[in-house]
């Protein structure tokens, strides 16, 4: 086992640096005759399936994509939350690490321990150095990984079905991997991808594209470089960690926990735009208000169930691609036409909208931070590459697709998002583009919770992991303190929402700040930071560009998108 870095305490005859505590990755649940048992008599343990399905059937293929981006996600949600040191305080003792003891200490998440009889802890190393009672300069408790048996007990409490959880043979295929990525990437941002355009015009345009796209092309395949480097690195905030330490990790854990209720955020206001062009005629706040409604209640169906709205996303992107595209070639004259195109500039029209058009642009390509779980679960680690080859060149067409033909067909008066355009323009079907309309604000609804679920395990983890409170919290409290703190999250976010409430200036954010950052500015420092006494003069000169270039639009980005 590999020791920790950093001055050691036990050297002048103070106490001794305690291990740092492992995490309990899904794959190292055993599967038990007790598992097999309780699935009933139908099921087949060799197969992994149940009587009558049939490996080739619509039902099964369904359900297998669908069950590999659910272990994806949550994967990537038990091996990146962060929790105080006093939630795993009980592991501090080298010798105290085993499996009693770490059941016993999460009984306060899991009241059905048995469900698990089969358990086997993984011991890993981390490159950063922890200590007792160690502060960071950001004023917070020190932060580390939480065991991933916690994060699938409290995933109980959203009903997430435990046998969902697979042994270590359950991995994702090669199109699974790719589906996966793609529904990663493909998100709301494809919406202003047209707008971005028309900030920066044709030329400027397609430059920043076609940087976005390399530059995080080039990242995601770093990624998989920069984990190869750490003893058991499997996760983004890993990397961090092996590269910067524990100050890393603390970066990762801000950066990540701020983006999910951004993007929170631009889902709401996505949300309201919808309802406002379904059913106008509310001003903001009742809007606002009606979205509350709508999409709190999603926080508590089951994170299985919720994996299914990751095809929706898909469909709803398709959809609106195929819908945009036959309005365009069915209408003959502008606007909204792509027979007789509106018209468009060149150049920027207004050189001070350039900056903007980085984050809207950028917002597409976000997922590097899920990109890791990815990778881990794949079948054969070694196609990544290859893998993130195909998922580029298919989300690049989409994009390119989407960004060319809205704003082909609007010109200056596109609008922050292209569904606002085909909504308000006549002259098309208008069942057709009302269809539209409503899978895109369906796609909000739908993912919400996943969004926000991250943020809720973060808080629940945090106050439940004081004696004090877990205490008082006994019994039915705890289900009545996570209902309010759950419907408190989504009040807040829908407040944000109401306060800033312009798609592309969330939009703007998301990919200015947090994109540029998680997919493009962190892993090259990452890249140079563990490599830069081995990369090649001409790849560290790369980098050094790449990085100077992505950190210039961070910041003009961000700081036009407050303006």
């Amino acid at each position: 086992m590999a020791e920790f870095s950093g001055n050691d305490p036990s050297q002048d005859g103070s106490n001794p640096r305690p291990q740092a505590p492992r995490n309990i990755h899904p794959s190292q649940f055993a599967r038990s005759d007790q598992y097999h048992e309780s699935l009933g008599p139908h099921y087949d343990p060799e197969t992994d399936m149940f009587l009558g399905d049939s490996p080739q059937s619509l039902k099964h293929k369904i359900g297998s994509f669908v069950g590999s981006y659910s272990r994806t996600s949550m994967t990537f949600m038990a091996e990146n939350l962060s929790i105080p040191v006093s939630a795993t305080r009980h592991l501090e003792d080298d010798n105290d690490f085993d499996r009693q003891s770490v059941m016993t200490h999460l009984s306060r998440w899991d009241s059905r321990r048995d469900t698990y009889p089969n358990i086997e802890i993984e011991r890993r190393s981390s490159a950063g150095s922890y200590g007792v009672g160690e502060y960071t300069p950001l004023l917070l408790p020190k932060l580390d990984k939480i065991p991933t048996i916690s994060i699938t007990s409290i995933a109980e409490d959203y009903h997430f079905d435990p046998h969902s959880i697979q042994g270590a043979a359950q991995k994702s295929s090669y199109m699974q991997s790719v589906f996966n990525s793609i529904n990663i990437l493909i998100g709301i941002g494809i919406l202003s991808l047209p707008l971005g355009f028309k900030c920066a015009g044709w030329v400027v345009g397609s430059a920043v594209f076609a940087f976005c796209c390399g530059l995080t092309m080039y990242t995601a395949k770093l990624l998989s470089k920069c984990l190869s480097r750490g003893e058991n690195s499997r996760t983004y905030g890993d990397m961090g960690d092996a590269a910067f330490g524990f100050r890393g990790r603390v970066l990762v854990s801000m950066l990540f926990l701020t983006e999910l209720i951004t993007s929170s955020v631009a889902l709401v206001v996505l949300l309201g735009d919808g309802i406002q062009s379904l059913v106008p005629g509310y001003d903001t706040l009742v809007v606002r208000c009606i979205s509350w409604f709508i999409v709190t209640p999603m926080l508590f169906l089951p994170v299985r169930q919720l994996s299914y709205t990751s095809l929706f996303g898909i469909i709803s992107a398709a959809a609106l691609l195929v819908i945009l595209i036959y309005d365009g070639l069915t209408k003959s004259h502008a606007p909204g036409s792509l027979l007789e195109p509106a018209d468009t500039s060149i150049w920027p029209s207004e050189w001070n909208t350039v900056p903007l058009s980085f984050g809207l642009i950028m917002a597409g390509f976000a997922g590097h931070a899920v990109l890791p779980s990815v990778h881990h679960d794949m079948e054969e680690p070694k196609e990544y590459n290859k893998m993130v080859n195909t998922t580029y060149v298919i989300v690049t067409a989409v994009y390119a697709l989407m960004a060319s033909a809205g704003y082909a067909m609007f010109g200056s008066a596109t609008m922050e998002e292209i569904t606002q355009n085909i909504s308000a323009t006549p002259g098309y079907n208008q069942a057709l583009n009302r269809f539209a309309v409503i899978l895109i604000a369906l796609n909000p609804i739908a993912k919400y919770a996943l969004t926000l679920n991250p943020v809720n395990l973060t808080w629940e983890i945090w106050l439940f992991s004081s004696d004090n409170i877990d205490h008082f919290c006994g019994g039915d409290r705890r289900k009545v303190v996570k209902v309010f703190g759950k419907m408190l999250v989504s009040a807040f976010v829908v407040t944000l929402a109401y306060l800033i409430p312009g798609f592309d200036k969330v939009m703007a954010l998301l990919g200015a700040f947090f994109s540029v950052t998680i997919s493009g500015s962190f892993p090259l420092l990452c890249h140079m930071k563990l490599f830069h006494d081995t990369m090649p003069k001409w790849e560290l000169a790369l980098n050094v560009v790449l990085f100077a270039v992505s950190v210039s639009m961070a910041i003009l980005g961000t700081a036009w998108s407050f303006m």
